[in-house]
């Protein structure tokens, strides 16, 4: 009988101790990264006070409690964490047919040759100068090839494919002529590229409804240093009546941060600096060489992206089960005195010709998710954004109230976390109504962005 019980508590303070050291080990993987889990109250209370005070109590259980309270004990907090495992498998398993198709090459159809003068799905313009060993600015590729066809996805219905424009990038033809005027430009990343989104469905397309001469910029991976480079170098040509600069909460400042760090990019914000002519003729043997060596390896991309993603430590985290209860919190957004610096650097490029800068927030479909509000843990980005662009006189668009206000926020992007149509539409609608496409506000030009 005391071997039995001698057992029983043996078993049962095994089973406790296993959930405590999974909470500790949050807890202290969120102690270790401060800037981006505990920093603030409520991320301290949600990944340190939280799991920590589960992993005190787990512990107590596997020493205090009597061995048949102890067993039962441990066996109802491993059941329930191996049933919140489950969940999160299954989550994840939904997500990620959804992340492989946006960024597998290999599911372009047939032969991928026609593709290979434009990036894999995977890829970045960034990424292209890295290889390409870009040190000048003047010299950097920003944009795609004129007239290739760009390969930006796998859908059930078929692949996603467009033609690049003349300046490479998502234009009709004729919507990039070298000296037309421009009544828009658009700026942004992959939201401005309309990832995944046939033509017309799209948000450019759907602006180019109210604005007829929007020219679309928008590249896979562009942050805000990126677009200010993008900015300095069409924008002078095209002289737009109007800029807009779109800032998405998911990874924008992140960007900035690593975009920093990039020489050839900070150039941007130095006075005076050589923005190169648009093309890349001189540059274009050796893109081309990069290019095909990317098209021809899909499954490095797809595991640098994992791993680019955290996928592995998000699972171990419960994350998207997190999400599901609204308990999953973003990474904090510092503060970050550089966006300051490029709103007003682009502030001033757009002034050379009396131009408008617009700057349009876009949140990320993590904060319509969960079952208790958390729009306190997301609303420190907007406010940074909107006193960035108030501090350099723009004006800002932001995309959130209006999602808010939609029957179902969630249906407004796809699964890859990008917009859907609807999503595309809706913010193309918020976006022009608030710019006053129509009107004779649209209509008026060298307005500018002046103190």
């Amino acid at each position: 009988m005391a071997q039995g019980s001698a057992g029983q508590g043996g078993a049962g303070r095994l089973l406790c101790l296993i959930p405590a050291v999974y909470f500790l080990a949050i807890a202290a993987y969120a102690l270790l990264h401060p800037d981006q889990f505990s920093s603030g109250l409520p991320r301290f209370l949600r990944y340190v006070a939280a799991p920590g005070a589960l992993a005190l109590v787990l512990a107590a259980a596997a020493f205090l409690l009597p061995a048949a309270a102890r067993l039962m004990t441990g066996l109802t907090t491993v059941s329930v964490l191996a049933a919140l495992f489950l969940f999160e498998a299954w989550l994840t398993l939904r997500y990620l047919p959804a992340q492989a198709a946006m960024l597998d090459q290999g599911g372009a159809p047939g032969d991928s040759s026609p593709y290979q003068r434009s990036l894999p799905p995977a890829y970045t313009f960034k990424a292209l100068n890295g290889e390409l060993g870009t040190e000048r600015l003047a010299q950097a590729v920003l944009e795609g090839t004129p007239g290739a066809p760009v390969y930006l996805c796998g859908r059930k219905d078929g692949p996603v494919i467009y033609q690049a424009g003349r300046f490479g990038f998502r234009n009709p033809a004729a919507g990039s002529a070298r000296q037309q005027q421009a009544s828009l430009l658009l700026l942004g990343d992959s939201f401005a590229e309309g990832m995944c989104l046939p033509d017309g469905e799209d948000l450019a397309s759907r602006l180019r409804l109210h604005f007829p001469g929007l020219v679309n910029t928008g590249s896979r991976g562009a942050g805000p240093l990126y677009e200010l480079a993008v900015l300095g170098r069409y924008g002078p040509v095209l002289k737009p009546q109007r800029t807009v600069m779109a800032f998405f909460a998911g990874n924008d400042w992140t960007n900035l941060e690593r975009e920093a760090a990039l020489p050839w990019l900070a150039e941007a914000l130095e006075e005076g600096a050589r923005f190169g002519p648009p093309g890349r003729p001189a540059r274009q043997a050796g893109v081309e060489q990069v290019l095909r060596g990317w098209w021809q390896q899909s499954g490095p991309a797809l595991l640098e992206y994992a791993s680019r993603q955290k996928i592995l430590r998000n699972f171990l985290a419960l994350q998207k089960t997190a999400a599901v209860f609204g308990l999953h919190y973003p990474q904090a957004a510092q503060p970050m005195p550089l966006y300051d610096a490029v709103l007003q650097r682009a502030a001033e490029i757009t002034a050379q010709w009396e131009g408008e800068l617009v700057v349009v927030f876009i949140p990320m479909v993590e904060r319509f998710h969960g079952l208790l509000r958390h729009d306190f843990v997301h609303d420190p980005l907007r406010r940074a954004v909107q006193a960035a662009a108030a501090e350099a006189g723009l004006q800002v668009i932001d995309l959130t109230e209006g999602f808010e206000a939609s029957p179902d926020p969630r249906a407004l992007y796809a699964p890859d976390a990008h917009f859907s149509a609807a999503g595309a539409e809706l913010a193309a609608q918020i976006i022009a109504r608030e710019m006053g496409a129509g009107t004779d506000k649209a209509a008026r030009q060298g307005k500018g962005n002046r103190p």
